[in-house]
């Protein structure tokens, strides 16, 4: 949680530099034409607050989330390692983590539905990120994907970054699912 807070506040900060130091460069350039001044000027603000406000906290967010799932994968291992009681072989198609999951669940009744389903698609999200740089398009499990995010709430698929329908993750929701997740595992 601290990496993402810590970033995105840098993330944050130098955006507000960048967008100062743009402007006073757009100041400074010579025009004939007034229209291209006022025409550069925008595309240069624009290009800074997508870099700003897109690609990077994007970026940043794919790694935390990536992290994140690898750190539940490790969690798990360990406790597999540690269990009293022999964990039955994975079905397969689906993913050690969640097989894991399900198992402890069953065998403490912790009731852990919700958040197992969270984290089954929070590795769809994450291997389309690996796989397919975060793009619908080359996934191949995109349409299970469609549908596992249509209801969710601060995750979703957009067109954010103009390279075609892929995976946005809003601001604050990784950090939400890691105070929620905290709390179980």
């Amino acid at each position: 949680k601290d990496f993402i807070d810590f970033s995105e506040n840098n993330i944050a900060a130098h955006k507000q530099k960048e967008l100062i130091e743009t402007k006073s460069e757009c100041d400074a350039e010579q025009f004939d034409d007034p229209h291209f001044a006022c025409q550069y000027r925008q595309q240069a603000i624009e290009g800074v607050t997508y870099r700003f406000e897109v690609s990077l906290t994007q970026r940043v967010r794919y790694a935390a989330l990536t992290s994140l799932i690898t750190t539940v994968e490790w969690v798990l291992i360990s406790l597999k390692n540690r269990a009293t009681f022999s964990v039955p072989k994975k079905p397969e198609g689906k993913s050690d983590a969640v097989h894991l999951l399900e198992v402890f669940n069953e065998k403490t009744l912790l009731g852990l539905v919700h958040q197992i389903h969270l984290i089954e698609t929070l590795i769809q999200v994450r291997n389309c990120i690996v796989h397919a740089a975060g793009l619908l398009a080359s996934y191949k499990h995109a349409t299970e994907l469609r549908i596992r995010l249509s209801g969710a709430t601060g995750i979703n698929v957009s067109n954010l970054s103009f390279l075609g329908d892929g995976i946005e993750i809003e601001a604050g929701y990784l950090q939400s699912v890691i105070e929620e997740a905290e709390h179980w595992l």
